[in-house]
């Protein structure tokens, strides 16, 4: 048994949730030691990692209380990329993550707006005649943030 665990050690990262500290990890080191009681420390997992629960809307995740969902079923009533952002919003480390459909439904309208905004530019910029008067008239906004630099420099370089 010893020699097929030598195909998969050293481990890069070894990985349990904060309620299972004691037994996992504690368990997973004399595990090492067991099997490589010789002293071989380059075996041991070179690094640890803890998470916390999760869940949906400030609410526990659990099947028994209908507060679930699978991560196709996020894509089918989110999109990919909207459950992508309230995956990376939803916090790391030993905290709780808490999925939030509000934060799926605010990356749809701001992922909708940037789209929105870039094909209209895009339009605008493929007129050679435009004007950067015109430019400044197909997004108000975007001269508000700043973009309208980028906007500039593109047109400088096509006169």
């Amino acid at each position: 048994m010893r020699n097929e665990f030598e195909f998969w050690y050293p481990l890069d990262l070894r990985v349990s949730g904060k309620d299972l500290i004691g037994n996992h990890l504690t368990m997973s080191l004399y595990n090492h030691a067991a099997i490589w009681g010789d002293g071989d420390t380059n075996k041991l997992p070179r690094s640890f990692y803890t998470n916390g629960h999760s869940t949906i809307d400030n609410k526990k995740m659990s099947k028994s209380t209908g507060n679930f969902l699978t991560l196709i079923e996020c894509v089918e009533q989110f999109s990919a990329d909207a459950t992508r952002f309230a995956l990376a919003d939803a916090g790391d480390g030993l905290e709780d993550a808490n999925f939030a459909g509000e934060t799926c439904d605010s990356a749809i309208l701001k992922l909708t707006k940037d789209i929105d905004w870039i094909l209209e530019h895009h339009r605008v910029l493929q007129d050679p005649a435009t004007s950067l008067k015109q430019l400044q008239a197909a997004n108000a906004k975007a001269y508000e943030d700043g973009e309208y630099v980028k906007c500039r420099k593109l047109q400088a370089t096509r006169a």
